[in-house]
Parts: C-alpha cells; sequence; structure tokens
C-alpha cells in the first residue's frame, strides 16, 4: 500500500510538472504576455528616424521668401524598411558652428507635430513613404540668412516613451535673390538696377 502510494505521489508530481512546463502553449487560445507582445510589436514599428537630403529651407507659397522648413522624415523598422509612426516629432533649428566637435550653436526655432489620429497620419505621409512636415517660422525669417548652414534636428517620442533621433545640416542659399525678394544688386525700393 505504502508502495502503491509513493507511484501514485510520484506519478502526481510528473503530471503537474510536465502540465506546469508545458503551460506556454503556442495554440489558437495562446495570449502572448506583455513583453513578448511589446517584443513582437517592435519588429515592426520605427527603429529610428532619418531626415531625408530632400529637407530644406522653402517657401511654402508662389513667392520665393522662404516660409519655413519643409522637414522630409522616414522611420525606418529595425529591418531598415520604411514604416509609418505615431507619436511626437519635436523639430529644432540650430545656427552651425564651425571648427566645434557639437556643430550646434543657438537655437533659433523649434517646432512640435503630434501624430494622433488617421488624418494626420494621411496629410504628412507621402508615396514616398516619408512624413512631410512644412514648419513654419515662428520667429520670422530674420533668425536665417542666406549663405550659412544651419542644424535640423528630430527627435521622435515613440508612444511607449522612447525618443529616437536625428540631425542634417541644411546650406541655406537664395540663387540671385535676398530675404526681400528683390533680386540682388537692385535698389529696395524700386526693384530696379541702379
Amino acid at each position: 500500500m505504502m508502495m502503491c502510494r509513493s507511484a501514485w505521489m510520484l506519478g502526481l508530481a510528473a503530471t503537474l510538472g510536465a502540465a506546469c512546463s508545458g503551460c506556454r502553449s503556442t495554440g489558437p487560445d495562446h495570449l502572448p504576455r506583455e513583453s513578448e507582445r511589446v517584443a513582437m510589436l517592435s519588429l515592426m514599428l520605427p527603429h529610428e528616424v532619418h531626415i531625408q537630403p530632400f529637407s530644406k529651407i522653402a517657401s511654402f507659397n508662389e513667392d520665393r521668401i522662404p516660409d519655413g522648413i519643409l522637414a522630409v522624415v522616414r522611420p525606418v523598422d529595425p529591418f531598415g524598411d520604411p514604416v509609418k509612426a505615431v507619436g511626437l516629432f519635436y523639430f529644432e533649428l540650430w545656427s552651425y558652428r564651425n571648427a566645434s566637435g557639437d556643430h550646434k550653436g543657438e537655437r533659433l526655432e523649434f517646432w512640435d507635430q503630434m501624430i494622433d489620429n488617421p488624418e494626420d497620419v494621411r496629410r504628412h505621409w507621402k508615396r514616398a513613404q516619408m512624413y512631410e512636415f512644412q514648419l513654419a517660422w515662428t520667429q520670422g525669417a530674420g533668425a536665417v540668412q542666406p549663405g550659412r548652414k544651419y542644424i535640423l534636428t528630430v527627435s521622435y517620442r515613440t508612444p511607449w516613451d522612447t525618443t529616437i533621433q536625428d540631425e542634417h545640416v541644411l546650406e541655406f542659399h537664395l540663387p540671385g535673390e535676398s530675404l526681400t525678394g528683390i533680386p540682388d544688386g537692385r535698389d529696395a525700393q524700386t526693384g530696379r538696377t541702379p
């Protein structure tokens, strides 16, 4: 009787051990744990953001006077493929310092752009699989001067509170024109060549 009871307890322990070790089912009713869901989602969500070389100081209307920065940003997943992103994009424009390890000088402008609904995604996402943001001057165009370099930075804040950053050097040139829209060498009042 003692032997039978010991065998029965041993069998029960083995069954419980097998059941406990096999709790992680991969069948159709399996629900992944929170950490597993985050790991799976992170394969499809932004891992990096890249400011594209198409970003520039630009006019947003028909004149040639710059109204702000056209920022073109491509979020990419861990495999380097473009993906849509939701969350906060925070942009800063800095003056450029020569002969310095950190070329960022004075902060001239900043903008934040929240992408948190389908309409925002449609408005900013382009067929080239990049986001486009028209960042209008908040301090006026006087802070930027033709013939100079500037640094544009983007910080992308994910919904799970991770920050991803990139920076890009912008060179600002107006071919043959000043910020007033009057071609260089012309009288500012009449627009005529003296």
